[in-house]
Parts: structure tokens; C-alpha cells; sequence
């Protein structure tokens, strides 16, 4: 296993980093996959985050020296902030999260997502994100825009950048994520005005769009470059079942072996229910070179029309956007 230099920064990472969702016993997303809306509010903070099993799987991957975590939800950032601290980790982590119900489709009632454009509303919201966390300052901003409300309105992204440098300025956040949730076009013009210091951004055996266009244009301007969605939300493993691969953890080394063997990520993040699922992925990471099982397994998965399906619908996302 091997740590990564970030961009042209002094920062390394771990090349697994832990996602911050939590899951309930049929998959979905622990509060998201309840009620989202609530779930996402500023200041909703859901019982029973951050208890026994979520500390176990945390202390697994700070003894396997994963330094990086990506959480979403204000339950998941006090949690985490909370977790974080019982725990000590023995070396420094990287944080990653997001304004509260400012990005994507978050918060219906801001049509025009113009809360992201008002300076002391977003410094304002970078404070309590600290707070929550129990940290000085957020290492990594993370951006997902909503892209009709992008597009209707000019200079929204030059905008947003301009908001972006002033809390570096300001020493609220250190680092700023493009999210590519907001859709290719939109993600590659907020590459490019340069405020944003890496991307986040799916790659799977299932949906591989972002080599194409977003990835290419990270490198070049020496950006960090975050992966996700190796299970595409767990997709994967019906689309396994319906390609007659029942042995699900093969299928999830397979999965993480090829997002690796791109050999374009500084960190992939997964998420993971248990603490083993977590261990049994750091395993498939130390060697990143798929194996002639791998590719029976993933030459299987290609060539059912699920496959074709859920792909095309992915990518179909990927260029247009979320939402």
C-alpha cells in the first residue's frame, strides 16, 4: 500500500480513503436513504451515528494508516469529529465535506442554488462544518453543483471561485473539491478557473466517462484526483448476481483492482458496513494488477445486458448532472 502526493502539495494520502456513510441492514444509506431531505437540513443530527460498529471500522483503517474521510451529512461530520477524537488517530487525517444544504439539489427551496454565492452565508456554514468536526479549519470543501442552476445564471462559477479563495484566504478550508455530481461541462469549468485543487469523481468498471474528459484536465493542471463508486452504490453486486457471480467479496476485489490498476487516483474512497468488508479491500489493494480471475469475472459482468443498461445510465448522469 502506498501513500500519494496530492497535486504539486506538500500533502500525502493514503491511497483507500473511508467513506462516511453508514448503512442500514438492506443497503441503503443510513438517514439519506430514510428521509433525504431531513437527512441533508443544516443542524439535523440523527441518533445511533458513530456508535460501535462505525468506531470499529474507523480504528481498522487508522491502524491500516488511511488518512482520508469523506462525510456528507452534519450526523456524519459530528460523528466523525467525535470518533475522531475518542480515537487518536497516530497520524494526521484529511477531512473531506461539504456545505450543507447548499450543494447539488440539497435544499429544493433554494432554486437557483444562490446561497453558495453569498459569501457570509458559505463562510458562515464553513464555521459550523468546523465546529462539527471539532477541527480549526476543513481540509477539503467539496462542490457539487446543480447544473440547470448553473446554467441560468452567467458567471455562476467564477463567482463560487472567487468565494472558494477567500476562505483559503481566510483559513476555513485548506483545500476545494470539484464534485462531478454536477455534471461533466460544469465540472470542467470549474477546473478550470483554478480555485479547486482536486476532483472527486466516479470510476467503476461500470462507468468509466470520466477518463475521458475530467480526469485529463485534473491531471493537467496537477490536481488531486479522488475516486468513487467502485460498487456504484452497490450496484455492482446485482448486476454480478444477474451475470451469475455470486461470490460477492471476489467481485468487490475485482472492482477495487481495476478502479486501481487505472492508475489515476490519489485516494479511492469506499464505503464499507463492517469492519471486514474494510480489511478485505485493503487486502485486494496491495496488489493493484487484476488477475486472469478478475478478468473472467468482469468479462462475465460486460457481457449481460444489465450491464449494458446500468451503464449507459450511469454515464448518461455523469455528463449531464445530478438532478
Amino acid at each position: 500500500m502506498r501513500y500519494n502526493q496530492l497535486g504539486a502539495c506538500d500533502v500525502k494520502l493514503f491511497e483507500i480513503g473511508l467513506g462516511g456513510h453508514e448503512f442500514l441492514p438492506d443497503g441503503r444509506v443510513k438517514a439519506m436513504g430514510e428521509r433525504f431531505h431531513e437527512a441533508v437540513r443544516p443542524g439535523v443530527i440523527w441518533d445511533g451515528f458513530g456508535e460501535e460498529r462505525r468506531r470499529r471500522i474507523l480504528r481498522a483503517a487508522c491502524e491500516a494508516g488511511v488518512n482520508f474521510f469523506d462525510v456528507t451529512m452534519d450526523c456524519e461530520k459530528e460523528a466523525l469529529g467525535r470518533n475522531l477524537e475518542e480515537l487518536s488517530p497516530p497520524h494526521p487525517v484529511y477531512i473531506q465535506t461539504r456545505p450543507e444544504g447548499m450543494v447539488y439539489n440539497n435544499d429544493p427551496a433554494d432554486e437557483d442554488k444562490s446561497r453558495l454565492l453569498d459569501y457570509e452565508l458559505l463562510k458562515a456554514e464553513a464555521e459550523r462544518g468546523c465546529g462539527l468536526l471539532k477541527r480549526d479549519r476543513i481540509d477539503f470543501y467539496n462542490f457539487g453543483l446543480f447544473a440547470p442552476a448553473v446554467r441560468r445564471q452567467p458567471g455562476y462559477v467564477k463567482k463560487l471561485a472567487a468565494n472558494v479563495e477567500r476562505l483559503k484566504g481566510e483559513g476555513l478550508i485548506r483545500f476545494a473539491c470539484v464534485d462531478t455530481l454536477t455534471g461533466e461541462e460544469v465540472s470542467l469549468e470549474m477546473i478550470e478557473t483554478g480555485a479547486f485543487d482536486a476532483v472527486f469523481t466516479n470510476l467503476s468498471v461500470v462507468s468509466d466517462t470520466a477518463l475521458r474528459c475530467v480526469i485529463p484536465a485534473a491531471q493537467e493542471r496537477s490536481m488531486g484526483i479522488f475516486l468513487r463508486e467502485a460498487f456504484v452504490k452497490g450496484q455492482l453486486f446485482a448486476l454480478g448476481e444477474a451475470a451469475g457471480i455470486s461470490d460477492r467479496p471476489q467481485l468487490a476485489r475485482a472492482a477495487v483492482r481495476w478502479v486501481l490498476s487505472q492508475g489515476v487516483g490519489t485516494v479511492l474512497v469506499l464505503g464499507v458496513a463492517e469492519p471486514e468488508h474494510l480489511t478485505q479491500n485493503l487486502a485486494a489493494a496491495e496488489d493493484p494488477a487484476l488477475t486472469d480471475e478478475d478478468e473472467k469475472l468482469l468479462a462475465a459482468l460486460r457481457a449481460t445486458d444489465e450491464f449494458a443498461e446500468a451503464r449507459a445510465g450511469i454515464q448518461d448522469m455523469f455528463v449531464k448532472g445530478w438532478g
